[in-house]
């Protein structure tokens, strides 16, 4: 039994260590699992997860959420629909038409001048009528302006003789104007009765209506009056040429505009300057379709391919629904394309006859083959530039070629002299090399606490001391272990270089310097800077011969948990030295030098009432889970 306690106490300490009796009793699901599989066989554990694995397979779909795909019909090019997008504005003052009949609601200004001076506005009424005092109503119901005026010059020569005898002249003129009812079916944005201008014709009362719909016909629009069709317009012929065939249909009060459905639409596509959906009528052939699309492109080439589809009343089987074939240019004219059709503009076969230009050239790139070299380098750029020139090597000009005879290219070696004579060949790869010593121009920079600062031309093995010395020497604030050096350093990330100056360390004085170098003498500081774990961290006043430890001292000494084997200094001219243990307490400072004292960031004092208070709660856990399996 005691064996058994024990095994216990061995298996649930590392568990149940921190866990209380209130605890135990709210376990979560993976921590009552654990606790199964500690107390039951292995054989007798039931395997969730398999379950939960089961569950993880299955995709839950809300049946509210939308399920999106790729919206195809976005992507396509349907010709003429984006005509009608635009909102059309009318204005008043728009020049009334010869032909515009006056109706119910219309304001007409009549004027009247000579010997007799007068202007009056006069409201259409429902039945076309107008009263003028004395006279009574008239009627101007659908009449045109130029008869509306006859009508008022002969009504009112009865009460204004002067009118006769042209002593008197009468001019009539529209003010406000009513809107008219258009209706619009089939395919339309918006079907229905509209409030449209009275001066609209086809185009612009569509464009109020808010345009067709895609699978409206642009070729087929009727206009019915009075139960009667009395046009059918085809758009294409403005759309291509601009040519307004339907000015002349005035829409008027009650008129009904019909969009059939598209009946035979097709597309192209390749080669071609617009392709997309168009519309094509019953005699139509591909070369119309070409017309309608722009035309061929520059690379278009005599070949097409046809993708054919059956139509659904003559189709046996949808296994054979589509066909494809292979249509000359000649073709064309006599292939008529049925609903559904699309035909591909093939291109012409690529020819590869170029060259490519590398290297020290102001334009490196691809080049026709069909000239010399001395052409492809003059298009290339820098030969005819004396500066650039000098920082080319032009008497080694390498020409790599292709050669059917040998697995590698062939080298051919010419000067820029005899360039004009060699001919190129399609492919060939042209290599212009540098002249690095022209090129170089290297410097580096002297600042500080020396007598000529400034930057010197960079010679080869110039070492700090040399280049301090060229700078005139240190001034009487500094000295050589207050000098620091960045050095120029050229990275790459990303297939880009970055160029940057970093600091150099453990400098001597016969240290080599490179190219743009930047050296700075700085001042003496009469000041030691402690850092770190001390009671009172920064400036320390330098004293003549002080150590590390004198310092440090200074600063209120060393704070509790202090690595003191880990302490370092830092010179003024950036060189970091460590302490050891025979030397770390005497270790020299001198001024502008800085010591940092870490710290042992992993101390924990030792809690006792912490550790018996963890220690009875373990017992007690230990304790009820024992009577637990002991009662089962």
């Amino acid at each position: 039994m005691t064996k058994k306690y024990l095994l216990y106490f061995l298996l649930f300490t590392k568990i149940f260590g921190q866990v209380s009796i209130d605890e135990i009793n709210t376990m979560s699901n993976g921590e009552l699992d654990l606790l199964r599989s500690q107390l039951l066989p292995n054989n007798q554990m039931l395997e969730d997860n398999q379950i939960v694995e089961s569950f993880e397979e299955t995709t839950l779909v809300n049946p509210n959420q939308d399920v999106k795909g790729d919206d195809e019909d976005d992507q396509l090019n349907y010709f003429g629909y984006s005509y009608f997008e635009r909102e059309v504005n009318f204005f008043n003052n728009v020049p009334t038409p010869r032909d515009y009949q006056i109706g119910p609601g219309d304001e007409i200004i009549l004027s009247m001048w000579g010997e007799t001076n007068l202007r009056e506005k006069f409201i259409i009424n429902k039945e076309g009528l107008i009263y003028y005092e004395n006279i009574g109503f008239i009627n101007l119901s659908n009449k045109t302006m130029s008869e509306s005026e006859d009508i008022l010059k002969n009504e009112l020569s009865k009460i204004y003789a002067t009118i006769k005898s042209n002593t008197t002249n009468l001019t009539l003129e529209l003010g406000q104007i009513k809107s008219i009812n258009v209706y619009f079916s089939g395919m339309v944005e918006n079907p229905g009765i509209h409030l449209i201008h009275p001066f609209s014709d086809i185009f612009t009362a569509l464009v109020q209506a808010g345009g067709i719909k895609q699978e409206g016909s642009l070729r087929s629009i009727k206009i019915i009056r009075k139960n009667k069709e009395i046009a059918n317009v085809d758009f294409y012929n403005f759309f291509l040429s601009g040519i307004n065939n339907f000015d002349d249909l005035k829409l008027i009060n009650g008129d009904v505009i019909h969009i059939p459905p598209v009946k035979n639409r097709v597309e192209i596509l390749g080669e071609i300057v617009n392709g997309g959906l168009f519309e094509l009528k019953s005699e139509e052939t591909v070369s119309d379709l070409v017309k309608y699309a722009g035309g061929f492109t520059e690379l278009a080439s005599q070949s097409a391919v046809l993708t054919l589809v059956v139509p659904l009343a003559e189709r046996l089987s949808d296994d054979n629904a589509v066909s494809s074939k292979n249509l000359e240019l000649n073709e064309f004219k006599n292939i008529i394309l049925n609903n559904g059709d699309s035909i591909d503009i093939l291109t012409i076969p690529g020819v590869e006859s170029f060259v490519e230009v590398f290297g020290r050239v102001k334009n490196p790139g691809i080049y026709s083959s069909n000239s010399s070299l001395r052409d492809v380098l003059s298009l290339a750029g820098g030969f005819s530039d004396p500066i650039f020139r000098k920082s080319i090597i032009d008497n080694k000009i390498v020409i790599l070629r292709k050669d059917e005879s040998q697995f590698y290219a062939k080298e051919l070696v010419y000067t820029y002299k005899d360039s004009e004579n060699v001919s190129l060949m399609p492919e060939d790869k042209i290599f212009v090399y540098e002249n690095i010593n022209y090129r170089n121009s290297y410097t580096y920079t002297v600042v500080g606490e020396v007598n000529k600062p400034g930057t010197y031309p960079l010679k080869k093995g110039i070492t700090l001391q040399d280049a301090i010395e060229i700078a005139g020497g240190l001034t009487e604030i500094s000295s050589y272990k207050n000098i620091t050096v960045k050095q120029e350093i050229t990275e790459t990330f990303n297939n880009e270089e970055k160029v940057t100056l970093e600091n150099v360390s453990n400098l001597s004085n016969d240290f080599e310097l490179g190219p743009n170098s930047v050296i700075n003498a700085l001042p003496f500081e009469n000041v030691i800077r402690v850092e770190g774990n001390v009671y009172d961290p920064g400036l320390v006043a330098y004293i003549k011969g002080m150590t590390m430890y004198n310092a440090i001292d200074q600063a209120g000494g060393y704070k509790p948990f202090s690595l003191k084997k880990r302490v370092y200094v830092k010179r003024a001219n950036g060189e970091i030295d460590k302490s050891n243990i025979l030397r770390g307490r005497g270790k020299r400072v001198f001024p502008g030098d800085s010591i940092f004292v870490p710290v042992n960031e992993n101390t924990e004092q030792f809690d006792i009432t912490r550790f018996i208070a963890n220690l009875s709660t373990t017992l007690a856990n230990l304790a009820a889970i024992i009577v637990v399996i002991n009662n089962n």
